[in-house]
């Protein structure tokens, strides 16, 4: 079927065909030097000059030819195999780890014969790679559904073959990712499910950075199988030297503890930690009996800036939890004059300003030229105009009515730094307090820590923020009354743990100052070994205008002193560094930049720790592998059941090629015999003419 790309080509048709007659009537129809042509000759040049003349016109009018193709796709079967360590973590793990490749091997191969066959492994993240070596640290059975969805989509998939222990550590419930499954999911179960006596460290939950002098909490989950009424000891070691010891006596065989220890944090620098639960007598697997984290210890001696509109108790309840605190310095001033000088702070709180007197515009312009982190507390006294104006990331349109009572909402995706599970709980049960009635817009840099509850709805109107705007730290409170948080804190536990807790969190974030010269190296102080280790690098000219002109170096050093230079790549105007991953231990970094006659540098510390997440939990979840095959209309199978599956597959009769069609379209300027008859024809009338003695 001949189809045009314009518009009423009837038309231009009749219009060419017109045409191409007038052509061949000027230079053939009664001219005088042709009455020599016979009238066969004469007709003959007439039709090789119409043709060719109606063909060249004719492609000017972009005609395409449509037709339907055939295709047949045989029916795709995928097979994924586990290839994280845990599949074989118990006895004998290099003979059943040459029985698995060797049940690979045979099953793939039957299955090629009768289907087009893709095989993927998996561990932390899926590979089409052939060889099994379990050397994976984590199972991500969520990564390997997507990764599949998405790689073959729209492809005649007949089954993909699941063959592992269903332990999964890292990434989603694979169950949740059915959704996104249109084909049957086969499952092998391979590992041991049985119960076995077991004591193992499940999570610990610390803040990686702490202050010298400071005290900071650990938190560890505990989870004890088969082992009731058996006491085993818990202990906390600093590298080797035990600090705290506790007791534990499981009540029952499926028991789990919370523990928590407080730690001192000593001199400045990383500390390694580690948790040790004592071995019972009948457990086989001890590798998850322990677990380390790592702190890293800042010696700076925080000093607070408080400015108030005149006194209040809010600013009373946050000073009395930042004295408690060795490494803070709190000065509060509520009328002016305030300091001139205010470069040596690291963080400024302004309580309920600017106001309606007092603009702030003096002390606002040396906190932007010192690049000094600022705290706002909104109130009633808070002019939200002139906030407004500042421009520090938030801006609040007020609506009818002055002021509502919220309570607080924890917001559980906010990550930039963590809460106890404790303070989780107790934030719901927190006193209302005052905030302005208006609608609140965040520049997108920042994130909520607490949403506001309005007459029992929660909503997605914020109460507590923090971010940056232009690499400085800023941070809101859109309430007053917070001291009554503190008051109820003590009622309900005789103490205020879970308020300082919040208050030390904010300001330690906020007060904590990155190198706020002209160049900035922002990295982590922990990385894990199956992490690349990253870093990113800020570099700025004199009036604070980011560039990205200059060269950045680094210098890695690790504790064998060995050195690795490495230099920054330039994306943008950020400056990053992908050092891959690195083997375990403590390193130190110089990096340097030079900037016109000035060469700026930042030195900082990391560390790169173990992973055992394979080693935590190793009795294999064949629930899991039933589900996923149950729920998508698979099936799941026994390894002694290979055979089955196989023959189950290649028996079926929903395993079929589909076939469908699709329309093609190609235009007929790109024919190449097009070409090849338009020159034939004009060749022919050229050669006839001249042989006919026509000039």
């Amino acid at each position: 079927m001949i189809s045009f790309g314009i518009k009423y080509w009837f038309i231009l048709l009749l219009s060419i065909t017109v045409a191409s007659v007038g052509v061949v009537v000027l230079l053939y129809y009664k001219n005088k030097a042709l009455k020599e042509l016979s009238k066969f000759q004469r007709s003959l040049l007439m039709m090789l000059r119409f043709v060719a003349f109606f063909l060249i016109a004719f492609l000017l009018l972009s005609p395409f030819i449509r037709n339907l193709k055939k295709i047949t796709q045989n029916p795709v079967i995928i097979t994924a195999w586990d290839n994280s360590g845990s599949v074989v973590s118990h006895a004998d793990s290099l003979e059943l780890a040459e029985a698995i490749s060797e049940e690979k091997a045979a099953i793939e191969k039957e299955l090629a014969a009768d289907f087009e066959l893709v095989s993927y492994t998996f561990g932390e993240e899926p590979q089409t790679q052939n060889d099994l070596n379990f050397n994976e640290k984590g199972s991500n059975y969520s990564d390997l559904i997507s990764t599949i969805t998405n790689n073959h989509f729209n492809q005649n998939i007949g089954a993909l073959i699941i063959v592992g222990d269903g332990i999964y550590n890292q990434g989603k419930n694979p169950l949740n990712m059915l959704e996104q499954v249109s084909f049957p999911i086969y499952t092998i179960g391979l590992g041991d499910t049985t119960v076995v006596a077991d004591a193992r460290v499940q999570n610990i939950r610390v803040n990686r950075t702490a202050f010298s002098g400071n005290k900071f909490p650990v938190e560890v989950d505990l989870l004890f199988s088969k082992l009731k009424n058996t006491p085993l000891k818990l202990s906390l070691f600093q590298d080797k030297k035990e600090l705290q010891s506790v007791m534990i006596t499981p009540s029952n065989d499926n028991f789990f503890d919370t523990k928590e220890f407080v730690l001192e944090a000593g001199s400045a620098g990383l500390k390694h930690y580690s948790l040790q639960i004592q071995a019972a007598s009948n457990e086989r697997n001890t590798k998850n009996n322990s677990a380390g984290f790592v702190i890293n210890v800042l010696e700076n001696k925080q000093k607070i800036l408080i400015i108030s509109n005149g006194s209040h108790p809010d600013i009373g309840a946050i000073k009395n939890t930042l004295d408690q605190q060795k490494t803070y310095e709190v000065s509060i001033f509520t009328e002016e004059p305030y300091p001139n000088d205010i470069s040596d702070y690291n963080l400024l709180i302004l309580n309920q300003l600017p106001s309606t007197g007092k603009s702030m515009a003096e002390v606002m312009e040396k906190a932007n030229s010192n690049r000094l982190p600022l705290l706002f507390i909104v109130g009633n006294q808070t002019f939200l105009p002139q906030l407004n104006i500042l421009g520090q990331g938030a801006s609040i349109e007020p609506l009818a009515g002055s002021s509502e009572e919220a309570q607080p909402v924890y917001n559980s995706n906010y990550a930039t730094f963590n809460f106890s599970e404790e303070l989780i709980e107790i934030i719901p049960q927190f006193p209302p307090v005052q905030v302005p009635f208006a609608n609140f817009e965040m520049n997108p840099e920042f994130s909520p820590l607490l949403y506001q509850k309005l007459k029992g709805i929660s909503t997605s109107k914020p109460l507590i923020a923090t971010g940056k705007l232009e690499g400085q730290k800023r941070g809101f409170i859109f309430g007053e009354g917070i001291w009554r948080w503190r008051l109820f804190d003590y009622y309900q536990n005789q103490e205020h743990v879970h308020f300082n807790e919040l208050i030390n969190q904010l300001v330690q974030y906020l007060a904590l100052r990155e190198n706020e010269d002209n160049f900035i190296v922002e990295f982590n102080p922990v990385y894990t070994e199956v992490d690349d280790v990253i870093l990113t690098a800020e570099v700025y000219n004199d009036a604070f205008e980011r560039i990205s002109s200059e060269e950045v170096n680094i210098k890695l050093q690790n504790e064998n002193e060995d050195e690795f230079n490495l230099t920054f790549d330039v994306q943008g105007k950020n400056y990053y560094l992908n050092a891959g991953h690195l083997p375990l231990g403590d390193y130190s970094f110089s990096a340097d930049v030079t900037i016109g006659n000035e060469t700026f540098t930042e030195t900082g510390s990391f560390t790169v720790v173990p992973v055992n997440v394979e080693n935590i939990i190793t009795q294999a979840n064949h629930t899991l592998l039933y589900q996923l095959a149950n729920l998508s209309g698979g099936k799941f199978y026994q390894p002694t059941q290979a055979n089955e599956l196989v023959n189950e597959l290649q028996e079926t009769s929903k395993l079929k090629a589909t076939t469908y069609f699709q329309e093609m379209v190609n235009q007929l300027i790109n024919l190449r015999w097009i070409f090849v008859v338009l020159l034939l024809l004009l060749s022919t009338e050229w050669f006839l003419r001249k042989y006919w003695g026509i000039y």
